[in-house]
């Protein structure tokens, strides 16, 4: 009887034996199970947050590049490449994520692809500061030529200034005067509108060797009591423009001659519109310059 309780309990620690290693392979099962699912849970979030800083590392090379562009044709070429290049591995990169095979190797491979961007960039940005430097040297050296030249064209200006001012004739001894002609053909200088025939108008136009030889052309205006140019076109009246304002007035006569340097003596009769009693006011132009200015006063 004895015999029979002892193999009975021995059965019984066998079997709890039994379980309690069964329980311990399921256990560890289970473990090793559930371990090696956060593994994988842990290389799927690694993967995802790798693919986005990929991503975000791709965009900021672009980024970078889109700095850099407008500064030179040629340039702007090369970038165009470059972030068709970059997009080209963020495709690679999505296909990849698609289709699962985005790996630990195939990060290492874009992350090699974002290194050697980086590199490029680095590259890129010393090319674009020494273009830089280089422009504004250019820039500078132009301001430079530019103002040079600026001077060099006022100096011109100024000595061409300077020659225009030096061919102008210094008139002498300008008179204005009222004659009445008699048929003996003498000339007798009177004050009275009611015997003057016509007014007489004479000058020296003293010497000038800057003044080129050839025909001079002086433009004489008659104003009359009012300040009115008296014009008659028949006469050869016509408009000049004033030298120093740009402005057009009349003329009355214009006288042409040969210019030979030397002094000469010039004089213009002039009688048309005298009726009227005042003074009449007489200038002298050459080349929109007034040379000199006289009057008589007619009763």
């Amino acid at each position: 009887m004895e015999s029979n309780n002892s193999d009975s309990k021995k059965i019984y620690v066998a079997m709890i034996v039994i379980l309690l290693l069964i329980n311990g392979v399921a256990g560890y099962l289970l473990f090793k199970e559930n371990k090696e699912k956060q593994i994988k849970i842990d290389e799927v979030t690694k993967l995802d947050a790798d693919y986005k800083n990929l991503n975000t590392d791709f965009e900021a090379a672009k980024s970078e590049i889109d700095l850099y562009k407008g500064k030179n044709a040629q340039l702007d070429s090369i970038l165009t490449e470059r972030q068709a290049k970059i997009e080209r591995y963020q495709s690679q990169l999505a296909q990849a994520q698609k289709q699962g095979k985005l790996n630990a190797e195939e990060i290492k491979k874009f992350k090699g692809y974002i290194a050697e961007l980086q590199a490029d960039n680095a590259k890129l940005q010393q090319q674009v500061s020494e273009l830089t430097s280089k422009n504004q040297e250019l820039d500078k050296n132009l301001t430079a030529e530019k103002q040079t030249t600026a001077a060099l064209s006022e100096d011109k200006k100024n000595l061409s200034k300077k020659v225009e001012l030096g061919s102008l004739l210094h008139i002498q001894n300008l008179k204005v005067e009222g004659i009445k002609k008699r048929n003996s053909g003498k000339e007798v200088v009177k004050a009275n509108t009611k015997r003057v025939d016509y007014l007489k108008i004479t000058f020296a136009t003293g010497e000038n060797k800057i003044l080129e030889s050839g025909q001079l052309s002086l433009y004489v205006r008659i104003l009359n009591p009012k300040g009115e140019t008296i014009t008659v076109p028949q006469q050869g009246s016509g408009v000049l423009t004033l030298a120093e304002s740009g402005t057009e007035v009349q003329y009355s006569k214009k006288i042409d001659t040969d210019w030979n340097k030397e002094n000469k003596n010039l004089a213009l009769e002039w009688s048309h519109d005298i009726a009227a009693a005042g003074t009449y006011t007489v200038e002298v132009y050459q080349a929109g310059y007034l040379l000199g200015k006289g009057a008589v006063t007619l009763k």
